[in-house]
């Protein structure tokens, strides 16, 4: 076998002939677009049928180890679940005063949240029946949990990129503050991994701008008017040609 020639392009992102080759710039942008978190969404429009059944076909039809279903998928629309749900990623303290800025990305047209699935006998996935069989716990259930994370990044992933093209905005939000109560609203006893808002985005204000920044409840607990934003960083691609 002839050794490949390594190639390390530290300046810039792309082999040096496929810099000039933009024939797939709608699908590139639309990937550029997808890594901004919106907190922002349009609630006066509804999203149509059709997308959400696209948009839950690109959840649940990606990869995943042995094809196992490591995770159940929550599909909310109704604004009042939503605000009850966002309300669970606030840092309360018992005296009801919070301790941080909450998460509005949740506040969206459509939330989406990835909870952990108990998982049934597979054979073709030693560590899962090895769990059930209580067999080598704690190194197979570090296994099976990285399996996991791994499916809901992959189907964050594909949600990401499939709602960025057909024209909507997304949010990630892990940062959930009452397990308990969030567990309790969207009726299961799995720990919830990811939520993730998806809707309209708001041309009337800035993405990062929370949207009940000018209410009493974010006057009351000093929260800052936009948030901070940082460059992507860059990832070192070695390409072997």
């Amino acid at each position: 076998m002839q050794q490949a020639e390594l190639l390390n392009y530290e300046d810039y992102i792309f082999p040096a002939e496929a810099k000039e080759n933009w024939k797939n710039s709608d699908l590139i942008k639309a990937i550029h677009r997808s890594q901004h978190t919106q907190r922002n969404y349009d609630l006066s429009k509804t999203i149509p049928i059709e997308d959400i059944k696209t948009i839950i076909t690109s959840a649940t039809q990606c990869p995943s180890k042995q094809n196992i279903a490591f995770y159940d998928l929550h599909v909310i629309t109704n604004q009042e679940l939503i605000f009850e749900i966002y309300k669970t990623t606030t840092n309360i303290h018992a005296d009801d005063e919070y301790d941080s800025l909450s998460n509005p990305q949740v506040l969206a047209n459509m939330l989406l949240i990835f909870s952990e699935k108990n998982i049934n006998k597979n054979t073709n996935h030693r560590e899962v029946n090895k769990v059930l069989a209580k067999e080598d716990l704690e190194n197979s259930k570090q296994i099976v949990n990285n399996d996991r994370h791994v499916a809901v990044g992959i189907a964050a992933g594909y949600v990401n990129l499939t709602a960025s093209l057909l024209g909507y905005e997304t949010g990630c939000c892990s940062c959930v503050m009452n397990y308990d109560l969030l567990k309790n609203l969207i009726h299961t006893e799995n720990h919830p991994i990811l939520l993730m808002g998806v809707g309209f985005k708001n041309d009337k204000k800035n993405r990062r701008l929370h949207p009940l920044k000018d209410t009493a409840e974010a006057k009351e607990n000093n929260w800052v008017d936009i948030f901070t934003a940082t460059k992507k960083e860059g990832i070192n691609i070695t390409y072997f040609k």
